[in-house]
């Protein structure tokens, strides 16, 4: 896969997460600008400000004081003058002066304009008391003008010169008075004037750092726009370069993937041909076979087998019996014509097919042919020369042709015969010679004491300890081997020896209650209740025994019965001795569940085919689930049949189920075997008799 490696570049592209931050900084960095250049306009507009008062104030002061200040010194020379003259109707020195009392309306006006200036502006004390000195001064130099116009005109000289030298004091201090509230204004006005000039600089200065910064953060802020607009550009052009190199790496890959299926295609057929393939003997084997046969629902099928091959291999060894088979299968292909496909079913066995029903005829008279020429085969070695008999199995246009050749290949063995054809009475007949074999082996069973019950164990879900036994009844042929049930009960029913199975079963239970202890569980058909010899068989043993509450009977769910009444009077009568009731493979039948909650029962063993598949499977598991609520609604207890492994268990438990029993917990086994194993302390067993399994 090296050749769809992409080679990264060796400068680092800014990733589109990458762009977006930077582009968000910047954001963030036009607002601030936006905001300084906001502040250092507001210094810049106060700075202007103080700038246009200053100005203002300038002009005020020269209209409101200097000019005011100068008025009154030339009222103040005017006034001196009229006092140096006798005719107040002449003017002196050009002078136009005013006439008596038209100087205290002016001085009035100035003093007030000044007071007004000082008030409103310089605000300082100082200059407020000189200037109300200034005013007094202004009043005592007029009353002493006043007198001495007034000794003038009386004519006194001695109190005119003496009057004269006051007013002359009186007029020069205020004369220098004047000179000084002028120059005490003009030196106050330059203290205010320069407070505004410094207010206006630092305002302007403080812009003027913030114009500069925001310059400075401006030229920072476009040269990161011009890193981004690069990196950006270098993105764009990595990204069409990485959509090119995809466009190539994809073409690549579909040419690839093109070459990978044809190569897989290559290896999955040769793999199908050597699974459909015998390795030994390279024909198709029988997995082969039964793909053919599914693609018709009609064929004939003969199918050759090797008499006692397995001996020959025995005695001579796997490689010569690998020879055999080898020779045989050519032997075969030389017989059979070329029109037919040669199965290699298995070891020594070989089969044809035809589907065509028109070529029923033929087929079988070519096959009886071939066994003929095929019972003449030798094989030769340095072990000797053998002849090998071959037994033929035939089936002509049926359905499941296969399992029907097989049953004709079984009887052609076990007869005289070479090649057999199947037909319906030879079924009929192989059913009746096996029910004869098993009638021998189970009557002989019975006399010789070798139906014994199996034990499974059944657990408290929550707990996982052993809450109850189920018995299974198994039959011990003459070998050791341990027949199930299925094998033998349906012909015990067949040829009346179910009630004794029954009997044999339930003493051998109530035995091992009685002995070690074990409680324990019967099930029991409809058949046994109805079986008027049976049923008070087993209601005196119970009745007679100390350990009936020890005892639960399990009824088939599955065996429908119209005779309830019966079955109700059987329960009611075991349970006044302490006997549980439970219902068995719940589920499988005609679940009357109405029917059901009329016997009283105790326990719902819910049936195994919803067990099994509880964990994948949702309508069993929504099955189940409602079972079990309905159990609980009528206070039933419920048992889960077939826990096979901890999935299921887990389901299980996580619905609620209060017992579990099943191959994940313990297969059954013999008394003996669980008498070996520590019997926990247990508040009730349960046993099944397990013919019915």
């Amino acid at each position: 896969m090296e050749r769809f490696h992409s080679h990264s570049p060796k400068s680092r592209v800014a990733s589109p997460h990458e762009t977006n931050k930077m582009i968000k900084n910047i954001s963030v960095r036009f607002l601030t600008i936006f905001i300084t250049f906001v502040i250092a306009g507001l210094f810049s507009i106060y700075s202007l400000n103080q700038s246009m008062d200053l100005n203002l104030e300038m002009e005020r002061f020269d209209k409101k004081a200097v000019e005011n200040i100068d008025s009154l010194s030339l009222l103040l020379a005017n006034l001196h003058g009229t006092a140096l003259t006798e005719l107040t109707s002449i003017p002196k020195n050009g002078y136009l002066l005013p006439k008596n009392g038209d100087d205290k309306s002016l001085a009035h006006t100035y003093f007030t304009a000044l007071e007004s200036f000082s008030v409103s502006k310089l605000k300082q004390q100082n200059l407020l008391k000189h200037l109300q000195s200034l005013k007094e001064e202004w009043e005592e130099y007029l009353k002493a003008r006043d007198e001495l116009l007034k000794t003038y005109k009386e004519a006194n000289k001695k109190e005119f010169r003496k009057i004269f030298y006051s007013y002359m004091i009186r007029y020069n201090n205020l004369s220098h008075n004047l000179s000084d509230l002028k120059h005490h204004y003009i030196q106050e006005f330059k203290r205010y004037t320069q407070d505004l000039k410094e207010r206006a600089m630092n305002s302007f200065y403080i812009g003027l750092v913030i114009a500069v910064s925001t310059l400075i953060l401006l030229f920072f802020m476009l040269m990161e726009v011009n890193t981004i607009n690069r990196k950006l550009q270098s993105y764009l052009e990595e990204n069409e370069s990485f959509q090119k190199r995809l466009a190539k790496a994809n073409e690549e890959l579909t040419k690839y993937s093109e070459e990978l299926e044809n190569e897989v295609k290559k290896r999955t057929d040769e793999a199908l041909d050597h699974l459909m393939k015998n390795p030994l003997t390279k024909l198709h084997n029988r997995l082969s076979f039964v793909k053919r046969l599914e693609k018709t629902s009609r064929a004939s099928v003969a199918i050759f087998n090797i008499d006692r091959f397995q001996t020959y291999n025995d005695l001579f060894g796997s490689k010569v019996g690998d020879r055999i088979i080898q020779e045989y299968a050519a032997y075969l292909r030389q017989t059979i014509p070329y029109l037919y496909e040669i199965y290699h079913l298995q070891g020594d066995e070989f089969a044809i097919i035809e589907s065509d029903k028109k070529a029923s005829a033929t087929f079988l008279a070519m096959v009886k042919r071939v066994a003929n020429l095929v019972s003449e085969f030798h094989y030769s070695d340095e072990n000797g020369s053998f002849m090998l008999q071959a037994s033929v199995g035939v089936c002509i246009d049926e359905k499941q042709p296969l399992t029907k050749a097989d049953i004709a290949l079984k009887k052609a063995k076990n007869s005289s015969e070479s090649l057999v054809v199947y037909s319906e009475n030879l079924i009929k007949k192989q059913k009746y010679l096996e029910n004869i074999t098993m009638t021998k082996v189970l009557s002989k069973a019975i006399k010789e004491d070798r139906i014994i019950p199996f034990y499974q164990p059944i657990l408290d879900t929550k707990t996982k300890r052993i809450y109850k036994y189920e018995v299974l009844a198994r039959l011990i042929d003459e070998n050791g081997m341990v027949i199930p049930p299925a094998r033998f009960i349906p012909l015990a029913k067949q040829i009346k020896l179910y009630s004794e199975l029954t009997k044999i079963v339930f003493d051998k239970a109530m035995k091992s209650i009685e002995e070690h202890g074990l409680n324990l569980s019967i099930n029991l058909s409809a058949d046994d209740i109805h079986h008027q010899a049976t049923r008070n068989y087993i209601i005196d043993k119970v009745a007679m025994s100390s350990f009936s509450d020890r005892i639960t009977f399990e009824l088939l769910e599955s065996e429908e019965t119209q005779n309830y009444e019966e079955i109700d009077a059987f329960i009611h009568r075991v349970k006044q001795y302490g006997v549980k009731i439970a219902i068995d493979d719940f589920g499988s039948g005609y679940s009357n569940f109405a029917k059901i909650l009329k016997l009283k029962v105790d326990y719902i063993k819910i049936d195994g085919s919803f067990i099994r598949k509880i964990d994948t499977d949702a309508d069993s598991r929504e099955f189940v689930e409602i079972i079990h609520k309905l159990a609980n609604t009528y206070s039933l207890k419920t048992v889960a049949e077939f826990v096979a492994d901890e999935a299921i268990y887990d389901t299980v438990r996580s619905i609620g189920i209060d017992f579990v029993q099943g191959y994940h917990f313990g297969k059954p086994m013999p008394l003996d075997e669980i008498l070996k194993k520590e019997i926990p302390s247990q508040k009730s067993y349960e046993i099944k008799n397990m013919i019915w399994d």
